[in-house]
């Protein structure tokens, strides 16, 4: 190969997945010389927020923790909940402070090279990992990829998107309860659909306001324009705001999996890997929790494996509720009103981030219709 260069490892794409794996190889006292670092851009905008929970004392990132709440709220039109979380804690980071913090630990370390370029193929030769742009080729005996998907989508799976705009908005008088955030608010129209508004208060006058929807397509920008306006005027009863910001995307819920087709010196991470929750979207939490197992293989083995991946008991979990969702036997906020209403709060948090046990999962099945539910589960068991 002309035009070559040979690195310990190399990451392509520098999103939330790659960054957090150099991250964590960096702290994780694996020795090596040198990382190489590819994307076509730099990141260096505040296009999204994460949040999610967690049960840990502490974590890597939680310098650049933004907000972080003990306690949130459940609303429908007839539930208003306010659901105490311990043990576990609601956490906010801003896209544009991950980057920064990120960004900063690496290039203070000569360990790690950063590339600005495009991608043009990647895929296994003999016993590396190929990197290839239009001008150089790069190798090591692993890549780890989040620039390149591949979603192998069937036409019996439920494949839906978790699409989204946001507002970040400043109000004149005080709107907000800082100190508890809206994670589900249903009380807006459904269109026979999955939709709901969440509400993340950076203060007693400002605050993230997303208009959400579960479903096979996304909205217009007109659409989410009218529901997010609809909603800050009729439920927060303010009628003078500024838009700060402005955030929008989507999150694949996908049945169908991501696939890799690169070979076995490549490993797929992040959303290529199938990092996001297909039931819920969630990608943060996940992410983190799946570099952990990748950097605790390099230390046991040198070698990433699949166990990184989710498990086959919480992929089927997942087919389940998409499913059913998709039959609309039983409308989706019906199911969220359910879940919270008859299950413990922080033990339905457990099961949603992939930490309970069968017998908790039982329990939390059993609060469910279920003959809703039981067709739908054998349908995907036999499938």
């Amino acid at each position: 190969m002309s035009n070559h260069f040979t690195y310990d490892y190399i990451i392509a794409g520098s999103g939330c997945a790659g960054l957090s794996l150099a991250v964590q190889l960096k702290q994780s006292g694996i020795s090596f010389h040198k990382v190489l670092i590819i994307d076509q851009e730099i990141k260096n905008k505040n296009d999204r927020t994460w949040c999610f929970w967690t049960n840990q004392p502490s974590n890597w990132f939680d310098e650049i923790v933004y907000k972080r709440w003990d306690k949130f709220k459940f609303k429908s039109s007839h539930i208003d909940m306010e659901l105490h979380l311990k043990p576990y804690h609601y956490l906010l980071v801003k896209g544009l402070d991950f980057y920064t913090y990120c960004l900063n630990e690496l290039q203070d370390d000569t360990r790690f090279e950063f590339v600005t370029d495009e991608i043009s193929q990647i895929y296994t030769h003999e016993n590396l990992g190929i990197v290839k742009t239009k001008s150089t080729t790069f190798q090591a005996p692993y890549v780890f990829n989040s620039a390149l998907r591949v979603h192998n989508i069937k036409n019996h799976h439920i494949n839906y998107v978790q699409h989204f705009k946001g507002f970040v908005i400043e109000t004149e008088k005080e709107c907000f309860d800082e100190d508890c955030p809206t994670f589900m608010d249903f009380s807006v129209e459904q269109y026979n659909d999955c939709r709901f508004v969440y509400v993340i208060p950076y203060s007693k006058t400002k605050a993230l306001i997303e208009y959400t929807g579960f479903s096979r397509t996304v909205l217009s920008d007109e659409e989410y324009d009218i529901e997010l306006n609809n909603y800050i005027n009729k439920f927060l009863k303010s009628e003078s705001y500024n838009i700060l910001q402005v955030e929008k995307g989507l999150i694949p819920m996908a049945e169908s999996e991501f696939v890799n087709p690169f070979g076995n010196h490549v490993i797929n991470i992040g959303t290529a890997g199938g990092y996001s929750k297909p039931s819920t979207g969630y990608t943060f939490y996940f992410i983190q929790e799946r570099t952990k197992k990748i950097i605790e293989n390099l230390k046991q083995s040198n070698k990433p494996d699949s166990s990184s991946q989710q498990s086959n008991r919480h992929r089927y979990y997942d087919k389940i509720l998409l499913d059913v969702m998709d039959k609309k036997k039983i409308l989706p906020k019906t199911i969220f009103e359910i879940l919270f209403r008859k299950n413990n709060v922080s033990e339905l948090l457990s099961f949603l981030n992939e930490e309970s046990s069968i017998t908790q999962d039982l329990k939390i099945m059993n609060s469910v219709p279920k003959l809703k539910f039981i067709p739908s589960a054998f349908k995907k068991m036999f499938s």
